[in-house]
């Protein structure tokens, strides 16, 4: 099966776009804000190392950045790598969260949690649902 073959529904590419509308905002406010997202939002710690912590916040909002132009570029231009993308969203959040709480576990308030399980749920239905749609349209072709 070639990745072309795998069809795109409208709701996935806008999705995908609505996501990295979504992720240039988290730069935004991971790196314009970040005083106030270290302090108010992540409420880290503010007894020691805290230029350590808000540098690293920051440098975290670059990637949004990053992430947020390639989303809406793939949604706008590549809309076959779309049901590629979504997938790969979570399995990296959840896969690098893992990783990272084997060495360290965290004391600040997380703010932005809940936010973000929303969005990587958002992101595996989605995925769920762009299988079923080609599936159906395999069933009906044969």
């Amino acid at each position: 099966m070639n990745i072309h073959d795998i069809e795109c529904p409208k709701f996935a590419w806008i999705l995908l776009v609505c996501l990295g509308c979504i992720d240039l905002f988290r730069g935004f406010v991971h790196t314009v804000l970040l005083e106030h997202a270290a302090l108010n939002i992540f409420v880290i710690d503010s007894s020691g190392g805290v230029d350590n912590q808000i540098f690293l916040l920051g440098l975290f909002g670059i990637t949004n950045f990053i992430t947020g132009i390639l989303f809406i570029l793939i949604g706008l231009s590549a809309r076959h790598l779309v049901p590629i993308v979504l997938p790969m969203i979570p399995l990296v959040y959840i896969a690098g969260s893992s990783l990272i709480r084997r060495v360290a576990s965290p004391t600040a308030e997380l703010g932005g949690l809940s936010f973000m399980n929303i969005y990587l749920v958002t992101c595996i239905v989605a995925f769920i649902l762009i299988v079923v749609i080609n599936l159906r349209k395999r069933m009906i072709k044969t």
